[in-house]
């Protein structure tokens, strides 16, 4: 443990003696950490943790396969999203819908992308409402 303290007071002296090199240790070192950090983030983000889902590894998408191969979506109607929540695999239903739409009072009216969801839609998306309560599923 001495030695320890002795090789830091050397250090430390060595540094005071010399401010051009421990300003450019010092800069080298937060740019390494700082470029090191960024990295880690982009990749964790895209690879590791893509989805910002609670239980994103348990989420599925319901599409069809035609004999030729080619792949649509699963559009379902009221009383089929109603069967396929009473399967006992599954634990919720997220149904969707989108829209192309153009919102109009302002100078120009905007085509904007919508998307229409049932009732648990947010809450299976872990997303709380800011004011208030979010929506709730009608009783049949």
């Amino acid at each position: 443990m001495q030695t320890l303290l002795q090789d830091l007071r050397y250090s430390l002296r060595q540094l005071i003696k010399s401010p051009g090199f421990t300003l450019t240790a010092l800069v080298s070192l937060a740019l390494g950490i700082g470029a090191t950090t960024a990295v880690f983030s982009v990749i964790y983000a895209a690879l590791v943790d893509p989805y910002p889902y609670p239980n994103a590894d348990r989420i599925v998408r319901l599409t069809l396969e035609s004999k030729a191969g080619s792949e649509a979506w699963a559009n379902l109607n009221g009383p089929q999203i109603r069967q396929v929540r009473q399967l006992s695999m599954v634990q919720s239903v997220l149904a969707m819908d989108f829209h192309a739409m153009i919102l109009t009072g302002h100078d120009v009216p905007e085509n904007v992308n919508a998307i229409g969801l049932i009732a648990n839609g947010f809450s299976d998306l872990g997303v709380p409402p800011v004011l208030g309560r979010g929506l709730v599923a009608q009783a049949n």
